[in-house]
């Protein structure tokens, strides 16, 4: 343990006297104290804390993230190609100890920058925020929307299979009887889209309902719906103000004596009584917008229901995006360990690109060790983008779909990491997300591409590294 803290201190030593480091931690002093304090947003207090997390986070994130690849292949490369190892190794000091110590020093070091960064962040922008003269209603939005950790439910939508399936056999049917070609796989796809839609979709003057489940049923304290409609299509453009008139379901409840003879008397749920607003509600389309319902709406099934009327004065549909409808929040932590939670994520991204960094400079030099760290990583996020994509024009595109749900088999996308929304919205980081991220990009993904650097740098035949 001795030499491997030695290597460490060694690595920061190192880190320090880097001028690409010092460059980079120049530019993260300058990112964290100038955007929160330069950055106003729309000029309302919801934009600016919005628009200062978000950017400053994800600047910070990236400039570390640089450093981090920068670092993990330089001061591994260049104490092979200085003959430095050679020195070490003649001691009696495992190489595998030497490549631990490096990857434990890089992450160590940008762990503290991190760490050091958001806690400034963190508290320049509630600085900013109090000392700037939004009105009181204004700070309350915020209170409820963004300074705080809440828990998402999304409605639940029918089997999109099954539905598409019954639509198929009728138009099977149809095609028999007219003694048309068809094809089922491309018709399914087809009717799966068109079923999609149709949800996406509201008429005017149509009622929606969407159904939320797996609430806490003793939750007192108000629900929030987060939603973002399009006038005519799903497009940013020449989006407007509309109206809609916002309900929900009352849970019904009937006293009913017991059958044991005691005359007790328990309360049984029969469903849910449709309330409406009185009037309806004026919201822009193509942006988000948030509404509260009352408490007491979660039934003894964990069920809450929302209702919707479109109302356009123009008479014009509405949309809302691939068919899943509003956003059903409830707040579940605060802030302060949200933030905390965004930082751990950020933290485990940046331990992940360290290791990437020193296993591709354990066997090869410095630019190229660079090159192959960033190629793998946008493999990663072109993958993500083509599994993402639900339009094939060709057979190219078909092949580069699976071919890139192979390739996400080993590659990190770095968009999994990215949570700086999370925390702008007010969003919960749920504790699952942290595991499902640390199971499947560390332990599965990265760990692996760690053991075959480390096994590599052992095997590397030093005497083979010629100095340029």
């Amino acid at each position: 343990m001795k030499a491997f803290w030695a290597i460490i201190r060694l690595t920061f030593k190192s880190a320090i006297r880097s001028h690409i480091f010092q460059l980079l931690l120049l530019i993260l002093a300058l990112c964290v104290v100038f955007i929160p304090a330069t950055i106003s947003g729309d000029g309302t207090a919801h934009g600016f804390i919005q628009i200062s997390l978000k950017y400053s986070l994800a600047v910070a994130v990236f400039v570390l993230s640089l450093s981090s690849i920068w670092l993990g292949c330089q001061i591994t490369s260049r104490d092979i190609e200085n003959y430095e190892l050679h020195l070490v190794i003649s001691k009696p000091v495992s190489r595998l100890v030497v490549w631990l110590a490096k990857w434990t020093g890089i992450w160590i070091i940008h762990l503290i920058l991190l760490f050091t960064a958001g806690a400034v962040i963190y508290g320049c922008v509630i600085w900013q925020y109090h000392r700037r003269d939004f009105s009181a209603v204004e700070k309350l939005r915020i209170d409820n929307e963004v300074l705080v950790g809440r828990r998402v439910f999304m409605p639940v939508l029918p089997d999109i299979d099954l539905l598409a399936r019954k639509l198929l056999k009728q138009q099977a049917e149809r095609a028999k009887e007219l003694g048309l070609e068809f094809d089922p796989e491309k018709e399914f796809k087809a009717c799966k889209v068109k079923i999609t839609a149709g949800f996406s979709e509201i008429l005017t003057g149509q009622l929606r309902v969407w159904q939320y489940k797996d609430l806490p049923v003793d939750e007192k304290r108000p629900l929030y719906i987060d939603y973002r409609f399009y006038v005519n299509k799903v497009d940013t453009s020449k989006q407007r103000l509309s109206h809609g008139l916002w309900g929900y379901g009352q849970p019904k409840l009937i006293e009913q004596k017991t059958a044991n003879g005691t005359g007790a008397v328990r309360k049984k749920f029969v469903g849910f009584d449709l309330l409406m607003e009185t009037r309806p509600r004026q919201f822009m389309t193509g942006v988000f917008n948030e509404i509260s319902l009352p408490p007491g709406l979660i039934s003894p099934d964990g069920e809450v229901r929302v209702n919707f009327v479109n109302m356009d004065l123009q008479q014009a549909p509405l949309f809302t995006q691939q068919g899943d409808g509003p956003k059903l929040l409830l707040k579940v932590t605060s802030f302060a360990e949200n933030y905390f939670r965004a930082v751990l994520v950020l933290s485990l991204q940046l331990v992940i690109l360290a290791g990437l960094g020193c296993a591709a400079a354990a066997v090869l030099s410095m630019p190229t060790a660079v090159f192959v760290v960033m190629s793998y990583l946008m493999f990663g996020s072109i993958a993500t983008y083509m599994v993402g994509t639900t339009y094939f024009a060709g057979t190219g595109d078909v092949i580069a779909y699976w071919v890139s749900k192979i390739l996400l088999l080993g590659v990190i996308p770095m968009q999994k990491f990215e949570i700086t929304n999370y925390v702008a919205n007010g969003e919960l980081i749920e504790l699952t997300l942290m595991g499902k991220l640390f199971l499947q990009y560390f332990v599965l993904r990265a760990l692996p591409l760690f053991l075959l650097g480390m096994w590599l740098y052992k095997r590397r035949e030093l005497g083979l590294v010629i100095r340029k």
